[in-house]
Formats: structure tokens, C-alpha cells, sequence
């Protein structure tokens, strides 16, 4: 557990011997949940901030309707919960669900606003972590909004795959066709069938896990 905590971007140039001082300090605690738990729902009170250590967790709101829109999935090593930290929000606007099994480390927010008396230098470093993962994650809301603006579905899956794809034009897929479908705003069927049509007008190939791009130029065209 200790190597996956190093390893995450909240713990960041914070050795071992910091770390334990500082989940000790922090009063935080490791727990595990079983698939389908909710972390937090809306309404909620917040009060912590979470770092997942195993497993995957859906970030999602839910409406009357029985409509789930998907704001992203969080990997291990990856923070949530971290939007109400330094916000005057009383209660959750949004749920955490656990895609899988997961171990979640559940820091209490008090931690963050007070310093010791010593000042430590690797309080200060957790803090610094946290602001910089507060960028990044108001960085991908702004580029989900930037998603979901666009008139069409076609649009909306070429930004997608435009900034998900790596070094070889390829996405690996990380949710699956239903929980992409709600992160793109659309049924699973109209989805299904737009990336049929896409594959067959040369602009893609999906395989089960992965979708390759085979004419970059075309989809950012899509972008524009």
C-alpha cells in the first residue's frame, strides 16, 4: 500500500517515513468497498477527500428521469471528492459509485487547512500536490464540456478520441460501451451505430477494447 501511495501525484515527493507521519496525523483511514457501493451521493455532507488506492470509480449524476450522465472514471492513483475541498458547497451535486471492488484512502478535509506548529516541510508539499491535482481536474471537466457542446454525436466522439488517443493513434477503453455512451450524453445504441458508421467511412477501427484512429486528419477536421 505504501508504494502505491508514493506513487500517486498526491503523495508526490513524500517519502515513506512523511507518508505514515502524514496519515497518521491526518487521522486518515483505508476502506473497502464492493462493487456498486457508493462512496458519496448527492446530498451528501462533504467532509474528505478520497484517493483511490484499487479498483475503478465512476464519478456520475444521476436524474429523476433514470438518466446517468458520467463525468469520468477515476483510475488508482487518482484523487475525487477534491472539487468541494476549497468550496462553499454544503453538499454533493454529484455520486461516486465503485465500478469494482475497490480500496479507497479517505483523508478528513481539516488536514489541509491547518498547518502544525513545525510548519513541515511535507505538509506543504501535500498541499502544493493538491492545488496542482485541482487544475488538472478542472481541466478535464472544462474538456468534457467541450465534449458534450458540440451538435453532433460525430463531433463529440472525434474530440474524444482526439485527446484520448497515444503515440500510435490508438484508445484503449477504459469504460465500457454503456458508460462511454453516458459520458458522451447519448443512448448506447446511437453510439453503437455512429461508430459503425465511422469505422465504415475509414475513419476507424474498433476492436473490443480499443478503438485505432485511421484518418487523424479527418476526425480533427471534426474538431474544428
Amino acid at each position: 500500500m505504501m508504494e502505491q501511495l508514493e506513487n500517486s501525484r498526491l503523495f508526490r515527493s513524500i517519502n515513506e517515513e512523511e507518508t505514515e507521519r502524514i496519515l497518521k496525523c491526518s487521522k486518515s483511514r483505508m476502506k473497502d468497498y464492493p462493487a456498486g457501493h457508493y462512496i458519496f451521493e448527492q446530498g451528501g455532507v462533504p467532509s474528505k477527500l478520497f484517493l483511490l488506492i484499487k479498483g475503478q470509480i465512476q464519478i456520475c449524476k444521476d436524474f429523476n428521469s433514470g438518466k446517468r450522465d458520467v463525468l469520468y472514471l477515476v483510475e488508482p492513483g487518482n484523487v475525487f471528492g477534491e472539487i468541494f475541498l476549497f468550496a462553499d458547497r454544503k453538499h454533493y451535486w454529484y455520486d461516486a459509485v465503485a465500478v469494482t471492488e475497490v480500496t479507497v484512502l479517505e483523508m478528513p478535509w481539516d488536514f489541509f487547512y491547518h498547518f502544525c506548529t513545525n510548519a513541515c516541510d511535507h505538509h506543504k508539499q501535500l498541499t502544493q500536490n493538491m492545488l496542482e491535482i485541482l487544475s488538472e481536474n478542472n481541466f478535464k471537466i472544462t474538456r468534457k464540456l467541450h465534449i458534450i457542446s458540440t451538435s453532433s454525436l460525430r463531433e463529440r466522439i472525434a474530440i474524444w478520441l482526439i485527446d484520448s488517443m497515444d503515440e500510435n493513434s490508438e484508445v484503449e477503453l477504459r469504460m465500457n460501451r454503456e458508460q462511454l455512451a453516458d459520458f458522451l450524453g447519448v443512448a448506447r445504441p446511437s453510439l453503437s451505430r455512429e461508430l459503425m458508421r465511422m469505422q465504415k467511412d475509414g475513419l476507424l477501427e474498433v476492436d473490443r477494447r480499443t478503438i485505432r484512429i485511421c484518418d487523424r486528419k479527418s476526425l480533427e477536421m471534426l474538431c474544428c
